[in-house]
């Protein structure tokens, strides 16, 4: 058969008929649609221990406590003495994680709870307004220790220690809400400090009461 005898080709079907077309507009549907429907479900751990007033030092010698944290979620990783290499490197990561709040206009905060011993770890680590290091005496730290003590047993059921230095040698990041109380203990490492910092900014984008 030549060229000039070959049937002409089969009609294109119509765009809605087309299988193809039809699943790469639903996928389209699906994943515009699926974060809405899923906000009614998302809700930030509740809360589990208000803490009492507080106030620690800043590096320089600022202080800065409830009261000035007071309206902003935080989230705390503990840096115990001594520090070695991989407890650096903790601190950087948890440092550098600023990154993933500072959308926030400060709304969010990381803060490095750091023992008296511990200072010259984090010391030289890059500044950023959204992230701060707090230490002081054990007899300055134990009032806050204590306290996030009380909600480590509250949340696990288990002694984190009797100590400061028990205390900070707890491998955990701590969240706290816009009005002080204690809304989770993550494990400190990638993905730990991944979910902590997801409910932090759903509970800075939607209140302490969403």
């Amino acid at each position: 058969m030549t060229a000039e005898s070959s049937p002409p080709p089969a009609p294109r079907p119509p765009l809605w008929k087309n299988p193809f077309a039809i699943a790469f507009v639903l996928g389209l549907v699906v994943l515009t649609a699926l974060p809405l429907l899923q906000r009614p479900f998302l809700k930030a751990p509740p809360p589990i221990h208000t803490l009492a007033p507080w106030h620690l030092t800043t590096l320089d010698g600022g202080v800065v406590g409830s009261e000035q944290l007071r309206g902003t979620v935080w989230l705390a990783e503990l840096v115990p003495s001594p520090c070695d290499l991989a407890c650096r490197d903790r601190a950087a990561l948890f440092a550098g994680d600023v990154r993933h709040v500072d959308d926030l206009d400060g709304g969010a905060r990381l803060v490095l709870l750091t023992h008296p011993g511990a200072v010259d770890a984090v010391a030289t680590l890059p500044p950023h307004r959204d992230w701060l290091a707090l230490t002081g005496t054990r007899e300055a730290l134990e009032p806050l220790t204590q306290q996030l003590r009380a909600g480590w047993w509250q949340f696990a059921h288990t002694d984190a220690g009797a100590t400061v230095d028990d205390f900070f040698r707890l491998p955990a990041v701590v969240l706290v809400d816009q009005e002080g109380a204690v809304r989770g203990y993550w494990r400190d490492d990638v993905a730990g400090r991944g979910n902590s910092i997801n409910a932090a900014r759903l509970l800075t984008r939607r209140g302490p009461s969403p």
